[in-house]
């Protein structure tokens, strides 16, 4: 009998809207037609494997599709790179990257039933926009990430502060471009998980866009993304980023390795587990007076892994991503010693590989797309934003790197599986001999991550609000996961999950204090062992340390 293999239910959905989207009057009506669906949803697959077709069908005289990317990270994401597998009896696709003159466009284009591919940048297109417009008439324009390139159409202060919530004198530059493409050819396609007030219709603004299709009911997409643990809040002291951060990066630091021991536990019944994690950091600029700088921020990870034992001197488990002409992609050791990487890929590729040490990710303004890493169990957001008006999308955005699927065994799930639990749940263990528990709790460790935020009372809540909305849109908790593993695979679930985790907090005195903190981690892993023994006798420093919620001021 054959296998059938099942995409995720949300994934289905969109590529059915697109699909009768583009065979509508739509695809040529005037305006930017917006798609729309979470991170890790599928959009970049659908891209790569079905689109190509798809256009084609609806336009027979397309012989290019440019793809829009913001940064080279999302440009060299793979989209397009294997698009010669969908080349049919009657029909090739080829596929190029930031085409260096117009002679080889020319010539790709003048193959008979050839449809040329071509991956760039938001940049690449502005700088050669010029010499790119010949092509608009037999293309289709796809923007990646739209919320960045065409998040805004109108020019002016007022209408940046409604869309991004910063004041700025916008000229609307990139819009006048897009308006001069569509002005040829009108098949005008963006992608993004968070359309902007533009985009969604805002009355206050032109009328430009529209959004074809909806965010997917979160249990729809439960099966193709990770799970989020219950954020963390921590306090930020401003023109104080360094002390602000400690604690948060310490406790993301103690949690990656915590994970990875019980993960290697695990590697002796699932050769397959790779045990490996990593952490993002979101750092501030050099001022340090909203956020800590991100050689501030290396140094604290560095001190810390140290001090604990975690690494040696020459050890590069740092790797730091900012513009180039600020330094790039670097990898650093715990002595400070560095090496330059050439490109943000062979940092994901290094941050993944189960023998390279590094583990953790730091970024300035490059954390918003392109970061495809599937390990990613820990972020902790190192600044703090205050925009005249809270806007959402640019922190969801972040929070949306830390939700690729991660089952615990690498690209299986995504190279065997298309990427979905559903699948992976009902063939793997069969496949490759493992029992259905050791795979449950190995998905439970791996298949989650952490974020820690922070709050100022005097700064807007962005990061809180962002987070609301993440969780009531865009990702599903842990305890949803949690509940859907034991109900697909219809194991038994633990009595313990049923009531945990609790809510505790607890007044100790603490090195002649009285200290209040949250005791739901050691709770949760209690077993009436005397696992709780050692928490009665903790210190001030075990407090910082341990993943423990302490107030403010301790």
């Amino acid at each position: 009998m054959a296998r059938e293999l099942w995409p995720n239910k949300a994934y289905a959905k969109f590529a059915l809207n697109f699909e009768e989207t583009v065979k509508s009057d739509k695809f040529t009506g005037d305006k930017v037609k917006v798609f729309t669906l979470q991170t890790g949803g599928g959009k970049s697959y659908y891209q790569d494997k079905e689109m190509p077709l798809v256009l084609h069908e609806v336009f027979p005289d397309m012989k290019y599709i440019f793809r829009l990317s913001p940064t080279k990270e999302v440009a060299n994401d793979g989209t397009f790179s294997k698009v010669e597998e969908l080349t049919t009896n009657k029909l090739n696709f080829s596929f190029i990257q930031d085409p260096p003159s117009n002679s080889i466009l020319d010539c790709l284009g003048r193959i008979p039933n050839t449809v040329l591919c071509v991956s760039c940048t938001h940049t690449y297109f502005l700088t050669h926009f010029k010499r790119l417009l010949k092509y608009a008439k037999n293309s289709v324009l796809i923007i990646e990430e739209a919320h960045q390139f065409i998040g805004c159409a109108d020019a002016g202060r007022d209408a940046y502060i409604v869309n991004f919530g910063y004041s700025s004198e916008y000229t609307a530059e990139t819009w006048q471009r897009i308006e001069k493409w569509r002005d040829i050819n009108p098949r005008i396609l963006g992608f993004t998980a968070t359309p902007t007030e533009h985009h969604v219709g805002n009355p206050g603004l032109s009328d430009q866009f529209e959004v074809h299709g909806k965010l997917a009911p979160l249990e729809d997409i439960l099966p193709s993304q990770a799970w989020l643990n219950p954020p963390k809040s921590y306090s930020f002291t401003k023109t104080q980023g360094e002390s602000s951060i400690k604690p948060a990066v310490w406790q993301s630091i103690d949690e990656v390795f915590d994970r990875e021991n019980k993960l290697h536990k695990l590697k002796n019944f699932d050769i397959n587990i790779n045990p490996k994690l990593s952490a993002l950091y979101i750092c501030g600029d050099a001022r340090g007076i909203w956020g800590c700088s991100i050689h501030e921020t290396r140094k604290i990870i560095a001190d810390y892994l140290l001090s604990e034992g975690f690494g040696e001197e020459s050890d590069k488990m740092i790797a730091t991503m900012v513009e180039n002409s600020s330094g790039g992609n670097t990898l650093w050791g715990l002595d400070g010693s560095k090496e330059q990487v050439e490109t943000a890929d062979e940092v994901f590729t290094r941050l993944q590989d189960p023998n390279d040490p590094v583990r953790f990710l730091l970024v300035i303004n490059r954390g918003r797309s392109g970061i495809n890493v599937h390990n990613l169990t820990a972020a902790v957001i190192c600044r703090i934003r205050d925009p005249r008006e809270i806007r959402t999308p640019i922190p969801i955005q972040i929070f949306g790197r830390l939700n690729r699927l991660n089952p615990g065994t690498g690209s299986i799930v995504r190279d065997k599986y298309i990427n979905n639990l559903d699948n992976y749940l009902r063939y793997y263990p069969e496949d490759y001999g493992v029992d259905i528990d050791t795979v449950i709790e190995t998905i439970k460790i791996s298949n989650t991550f952490d974020i820690w935020h922070p709050s100022n009372d005097k700064a807007k809540r962005t990061w809180e609000e962002s987070l609301v909305e993440f969780e009531k849109d865009y990702v599903n908790t842990y305890q949803k996961g949690y509940d859907y593993l034991y109900q697909f695979t219809g194991v038994e679930k633990p009595p313990l999950t049923e009531f945990l985790p609790i809510n505790l907090t607890i007044e100790r005195e603490c090195n002649g204090e009285l200290v209040k903190y949250n005791v739901n981690k050691e709770v949760t892993e209690w077993k009436g062992d005397g696992t709780l023994d050692a928490f009665f006798n903790i210190t001030k420093k075990d407090l910082i340390r341990l993943n423990y919620y302490v107030e403010e001021g301790v």
